[in-house]
């Protein structure tokens, strides 16, 4: 028998243990089915909206600028699309409470050791982070596009109405600034939701 087999045969327990199929807000929330249904799936939501707004990440660190454009100049239709989808959308994403929407705590363990000091217990407990990590990125993510559509809006107020327009229409031009503008509010709303939504 070789040594690889052993170890197939006989896994490290410590190992399997901290290899939990759950979080520490799962652990925090046990008992509390309706909060567990919930928090599954604000996490399923979070990692499908990761992937969307990695897209973009991913794309501005690979940007190489052109004729002094910025990132979110030149991603501004992408961008707005999603603050859209975000404000817009089928979720109320200002329901989301903060630790959902980041990482406030970890997994920990207790250990009980015997006379001889061997570990013969470990019981896993959620352990605060403060400050919180960013988790599922969720919040991260919105604040993100927030600074993104901050900047686009900036930089239709330096380049003037007009700029939007492909005909150079100041109405136009307004009509999408007014546009963001809303669609901006509410993004900054839902995002300072989010930060002072502390319920259990």
């Amino acid at each position: 028998m070789t040594d690889s087999t052993q170890e197939e045969e006989n896994p490290d327990p410590k190992k399997e243990e901290e290899e939990l199929p759950f979080d520490a807000v799962d652990l925090m929330l046990e008992g509390n089915l309706q909060a567990q249904i919930n928090y599954s799936m604000v996490k399923a939501l979070a990692k499908t909206f990761d992937e969307k707004a990695s897209i973009l990440i991913n794309a501005e660190e690979n940007f190489q600028p052109q004729e002094d454009e910025s990132f979110a100049e030149v991603a501004m239709p992408e961008i707005e699309a999603m603050a859209q989808a975000v404000v817009d959308g089928c979720v109320d994403f200002s329901k989301i409470r903060f630790w959902e929407a980041c990482e406030t705590a970890e997994i920990a363990w207790e250990e009980t050791k015997d006379e001889s000091g061997k570990v013969v217990q470990r019981v896993p407990y959620g352990n605060p982070l403060d400050p919180p990590k960013e988790g599922n990125r969720l919040l991260s993510n919105l604040e993100k596009i927030e600074s993104w559509m901050k900047q686009i809006h900036k930089i239709h107020e330096e380049k003037g109405m007009g700029w939007v327009s492909p005909y150079g229409c100041p109405e136009d031009g307004q009509q999408a600034y007014d546009n963001r503008a809303k669609c901006l509010e509410k993004l900054s709303m839902t995002v300072d939701s989010i930060n002072s939504n502390f319920d259990a």
